[in-house]
């Protein structure tokens, strides 16, 4: 095997085994991934499989496919965070197989790479591929759907196989709507539109498929809301009109930024190669198909599509008002593809403006691993992590002087894979340095410190992760928030009052109760009998006897 090649496949292998280890080192977090372990471990407790339930409180926000996937992986590899992990891990790693494959198939082997190396240089994309969230997953399908109908697209002759990749398309968002809601089919289904009426390319509307992709659509995604709306008379409501259309169009959420909220976010998120970004996203218009004599263009346009899709997405979350810099994931990979797609993506200037912007930001990491300006509850948890991330600002200071000597051989090639190489272990040895924060960010410790199967009350506060480690759910007090609907549905899930519960409190013989610093005063001045147990950052832990 020539050295070239070994060096692509252990590069591949050791790139594949990051990616996966790096999903078993740290606790869970709160509270996207206490929230979205907890939702499955009930689940595969014998609890409901048609409506989720979070704290044992029924849960209508999101659909359920990911709860379904992860609950097998708990079943298979146990309750862990490597098995809580592995859906989102799975589902960015299998993203970055179909940009390269995509990419590929559409411009030729460089392009493939380059779509590869864009997205793994991505710390939006690499952060949230070792998060448990739903966008990694909902990205996934979308871009599954995305790039389907590219394949069905992209070709306009009769031999082409189009039939096939728009049942895929039509699948992957039946999927997506699973996974999080209308947003799985609004995406694609307003930019294959707006791409239409731009391009007036009206020979697309014959390759939809929709004789075979509606019904196949209906039948994958129809079946769990049916059962769902029997099962609970207040989910259609609850789900179609609270969690989209009020969540899109009031502050409900209390998640209100100013609608510039994701340039920065996507900025720092595709940093090495945000000349690239910057230059595809200003000239949507290179590379366009002929015109002819009715003035529509010939051809389809993959590169238009792929703006369109960008443009959309960031511009549909920043009208919202609510939002979440995860929102923004389902245009990184797209992005990447644009890029791409650009011939002189790898030239001299972009490379070396890359370099300088990875410079920049070696600067500023190494800064803050330095910084004692920074307040003293900071302070303590930058001292764990400090040595990873002097790691993290050494790797962006190499990958930067790799890429300009690579510039000044004249080894693009080399230059780039050294330059988003740097990002990826970068990214890594960031997400290895988020266990120094664990204390505050995760109830791992906090529950290690509770027996299980006794009264377990959470006082005017709920951290996510807490009844995933405990393995049982825990008494709300004074304390509604998403569990609302659970709880006016069940109320005896929860005690309403903070006077309530010193009522109930008295009356044990033993219990537990984990409440804020403030609670704890509260109930002290109220003359409640309580033991100190163990205290944390914003957590005190009490016992009745």
């Amino acid at each position: 095997m020539p050295l070239k090649s070994w060096m692509v496949g252990a590069t591949i292998v050791a790139t594949t085994v990051l990616w996966f280890a790096l999903l078993a080192h740290r606790p869970l977090f709160d509270p996207d991934e206490g929230r979205y372990a907890e939702i499955p471990r009930e689940m595969l407790s014998g609890g409901d499989w048609v409506i989720p339930h979070l704290n044992a409180l029924a849960y209508l926000e999101k659909p359920p496919l990911q709860y379904w996937l992860t609950a097998l992986a708990f079943r298979v590899l146990g309750l862990n965070e490597f098995a809580a992990r592995l859906c989102t891990g799975v589902a960015g790693f299998l993203s970055l197989l179909i940009l390269y494959l995509l990419a590929r198939k559409l411009w030729g082997a460089a392009a493939g790479m380059r779509t590869l190396l864009y997205a793994a240089a991505s710390t939006l994309f690499v952060l949230l591929g070792h998060q448990l969230t739903l966008d990694m997953l909902l990205s996934f399908w979308l871009l599954a759907a995305l790039a389907c109908f590219l394949m069905a697209q992209v070709r306009r002759d009769a031999a082409d196989p189009w039939r096939g990749w728009m049942l895929g398309c039509w699948a992957s968002m039946a999927l997506a709507v699973l996974t999080k809601g209308l947003i799985g089919v609004l995406i694609p289904g307003a930019a294959a539109l707006w791409y239409m009426l731009w391009q007036r390319d009206w020979f697309m509307l014959k390759r939809l498929n929709l004789r075979w992709g509606v019904p196949l659509f209906v039948a994958l995604a129809a079946p769990w809301f049916v059962m769902a709306a029997r099962a609970n008379e207040r989910f259609l409501w609850f789900f179609f009109v609270r969690e989209h259309f009020e969540r899109y169009l009031t502050p409900v959420e209390q998640r209100v930024e100013p609608w510039w909220f994701f340039v920065p976010v996507l900025v720092l998120g595709v940093m090495p190669w945000l000349p690239q970004a910057a230059r595809a996203l200003l000239a949507p218009f290179t590379g366009r198909a002929a015109i002819d004599a009715h003035g529509a263009q010939r051809g389809f346009d993959a590169a238009r599509l792929l703006w369109v899709w960008c443009v959309f997405v960031v511009v549909f979350f920043s009208l919202s008002d609510s939002k979440l810099i995860t929102y923004v994931l389902p245009a990184v990979p797209a992005l990447a593809l644009l890029c791409a797609a650009q011939t002189n993506g790898d030239s001299r200037g972009n490379l070396l403006a890359g370099a300088l912007l990875t410079l920049a930001s070696s600067v500023a990491v190494l800064a803050c691993a330095g910084g004692l300006w920074i307040s003293i509850e900071t302070r303590s948890l930058l001292l764990q992590a400090r040595p990873l991330l002097f790691a993290t600002g050494i790797l962006l200071a190499l990958g930067a002087a790799l890429c300009v000597v690579g510039v000044s051989r004249g080894r693009r090639q080399m230059a780039l894979a050294a330059l988003c190489s740097a990002w990826f272990l970068g990214s890594g040895t960031v997400l290895l340095a988020a266990d120094a924060a664990q204390s505050k960010f995760s109830a791992r410790d906090l529950a290690r410190a509770l027996p299980g199967a006794t009264p377990i009350f959470s006082v005017q506060s709920y951290q996510q992760s807490l009844p995933f480690y405990l393995r049982q759910p825990v008494v709300l007090v004074d304390y509604r928030d998403e569990f609302d609907l659970g709880l006016q549905q069940d109320p005896r899930r929860g005690i309403a009052r903070l006077e309530e519960f010193a009522a109930v409190w008295r009356q044990l013989s033993h219990g537990f109760a984990v409440m804020p610093p403030r609670t704890r005063e509260k109930l002290s001045a109220m003359g409640v009998p309580m033991r100190d147990i163990a205290q944390f950052p914003d957590r005190v832990l009490v016992s009745r006897q």
